[in-house]
């Protein structure tokens, strides 16, 4: 029993360390796999003799096609070391699961020679059989929740590092213009307190200053009362600015890069010239106040601020600092329109003055700057639309280069329809399922069980086809950065390679890891047709958008609120779809196999070694 058990289990824990942790193929594990059952066979057979000649016969050739596996094991872990990613997820980690089954295998025979050699009784040897067969499957077990933990770690830290590039640029812009950057939040009161410990530039503040910072309010810093009501107006200007739904209604950035309405531009920035406190005599400072947009767990009145302080010398009345990045003014009597020309306000109350700050990067075709997403329960913060961005158009500066005019970018229709395939061994070997919409835009990404709504657009003028698809995370989250791919038709089936690593570089060629072949799911050969209607109101619109200036989808547009309406095609393909999913036990085993038959032989074994056992 204890040899029949063996059979099972020795196919399991190669196709684990070989195939699921090493990728190597199938024909690369079949060999050692097959001299080990015979060798194990072998050493059954030994037990069962009665001849001393052909038992040690026996077990001598047993322990020579032991060594003649081990070196083709050894060889699965040198051809690793040379061809997996230097990124890979548990990269050192994965080849021990190789060579401790060579270890692991050596234990099984120092436990059988001490059998056959009447070193330990038959008792003992099932106890020593039993714990090395428990040990095994519990290591292989933790291994691999290690390995899939470690790859949910890569890909966050590739999601936090492609939406940080605005944090560092904006900062870095900052810093080069001011003297000091410090945090500070803004309580209900509308006091601007800084951090009650030393942190940043206050250190640098306390010994400019002569004087205690830490938690104190800016505007206590300030000289005279003059400049401290003028402090006050400037922060309530930057939280209007920041709450206010209308701000700068009049300049959306498309995802193109193409400003709309006219093509006005955002307004300069503001900063306030004032003067502050000092041990000696009072100092002239030029300070700049940007509200961090709210978090979605954001709570209560406080607001987080960066206050951005330069010191300089005495300014004559009738001319202003002049700061390397342009910033505008800041004046109690004017109003700013968003061209970012001042004006004096009107006799209406109603009327209010805004400034630019870190929020509008959203704006910029940025991400959040200091958050994952905006708050979607504060009526006074807003949620400009995630941005398709790609490898050209990660930072805010990207989304001004030359993109191509929409409907100059040829389309290939052939890819509307729902496409299943399989990714390569080194990308995991999991099945992904894309349903490119009628309209174009929209698709339905589904990656081992779970579904998630996503955006597409394609560049077919181009020689290899581009592909971009951008996944659009559950409720409020900021989406990652859409992903590169190259993508072409062949014998009907749809040859999609994206990137090979975390850099999401795209591809050149269709070859490596990347390349994912995918078929019509069902079985389908032929491209789903749209509707007349449909297509006659897409040309009509496409003609329509090439005519005239780049207007940007509605769910593109910080102005619409509602969602585009559905068109009939799409309300009957929503229709068709099933009303009830599959349980999650089942979209696990279909979605990995290998691994759900390895665990139900694993829990097999270990309750048959349990019942003998006992």
């Amino acid at each position: 029993m204890q040899y029949m058990e063996w059979g099972i289990n020795v196919p399991i824990l190669f196709i684990l360390s070989g195939y699921c942790s090493l990728g190597r193929p199938i024909s690369e594990i079949s060999r050692p796999l097959v001299v080990t059952n015979i060798y194990v066979i072998f050493c059954w057979a030994a037990t069962a003799t009665d001849s001393g000649l052909l038992k040690w016969l026996l077990i001598a050739v047993s322990f020579a096609m032991y060594a003649w596996a081990s070196v083709d094991m050894l060889g699965w872990v040198s051809e690793f070391e040379r061809a997996a990613p230097r990124d890979l997820p548990s990269r050192s980690i994965r080849p021990w699961l190789s060579n401790g089954l060579i270890l692991h295998f050596m234990l099984y025979g120092v436990v059988y020679m001490s059998s056959v050699m009447g070193l330990i009784d038959a008792q003992t040897e099932r106890k020593g059989f039993f714990v090395l067969t428990f040990g095994a499957k519990i290591a292989y077990c933790a291994a691999f929740v290690f390995i899939r933990a470690d790859e949910y770690h890569k890909t966050l830290t590739d999601v936090l590092r492609k939406v940080s590039v605005s944090n560092v640029g904006m900062i870095s812009i900052l810093r080069g213009s001011f003297d000091i950057i410090l945090p500070c939040v803004l309580d209900g009161a509308g006091r601007c307190k800084l951090p009650p410990q030393i942190s940043g530039d206050m250190e640098k503040l306390e010994k400019i200053l002569g004087c205690h910072v830490a938690g104190a309010n800016l505007k206590d810093l300030l000289a005279g009362e003059e400049d401290r009501a003028d402090f006050s107006a400037y922060v309530r200007n930057v939280v209007r600015q920041a709450d206010s739904p209308q701000a700068f209604s009049e300049a959306t950035l498309t995802t193109g890069g193409v400003w709309s309405c006219g093509a006005s531009m955002p307004p300069i920035a503001q900063v306030l010239h004032s003067k502050m406190k000092a041990k000696g005599p009072q100092m002239n400072a030029t300070l700049h106040l940007s509200v961090v947009p709210r978090s979605a767990v954001s709570m209560g009145k406080e607001r987080h601020l960066v206050a951005a302080i330069q010191f300089s010398a005495t300014v004559p009345e009738d001319k202003e600092a002049d700061l390397g990045t342009g910033f505008e003014s800041f004046k109690h009597d004017d109003a700013y329109a968003s061209t970012g020309g001042s004006t004096h306000p009107p006799t209406d109350s109603g009327s209010s003055g805004i400034v630019a700050n870190l929020a509008d990067l959203n704006k910029l075709g940025a991400s959040a700057l200091l958050h994952g997403s905006v708050e979607a329960s504060d009526t006074g913060s807003m949620y400009w639309g995630p941005s398709m961005v790609s490898d050209e158009t990660m930072s805010h500066l990207g989304a001004f280069m030359e993109k191509a005019a929409l409907g100059t970018v040829a389309f290939d229709a052939r890819i509307v329809g729902a496409w299943e395939g399989t990714t390569s061994k080194a990308l995991g070997a999991y099945s992904q399922r894309i349903e490119f919409q009628n309209d174009c835009i929209h698709a339905s990404i589904t990656v081992m069980g779970q579904t998630l709504e996503g955006r597409f657009r394609m560049n077919c003028s181009t020689e290899p086809y581009q592909l971009d698809i951008e996944v659009l995370p559950k409720g409020s989250s900021c989406p990652p950065p859409a992903i590169p791919y190259i993508f072409k038709f062949q014998d009907g089936r749809l040859h999609l390679c994206g990137p090979a690593d975390g850099r999401m570089h795209r591809p050149s060629n269709f070859d490596g890891p990347g390349l994912c072949v995918m078929d019509r799911a069902g079985g389908l050969t032929t491209m789903p047709t749209m509707p007349k209607s449909d297509r006659r109101d897409r040309l009509e619109t496409r003609s329509v958008r090439s005519a005239g200036v780049f207007e940007p989808d509605p769910e593109f547009s910080r102005n619409s609120t509602e969602e585009p309406p559905q068109k009939p095609a799409q309300i009957a393909q929503i229709a068709e779809k099933p009303a009830q999913k599959l349980s999650g036990v089942v979209n696990w085993v279909e979605e990995k196999p290998a691994v759900a038959a390895s665990a139900a032989l694993a829990l097999t074994s270990v309750i048959l070694a349990l019942r003998k056992s006992l």
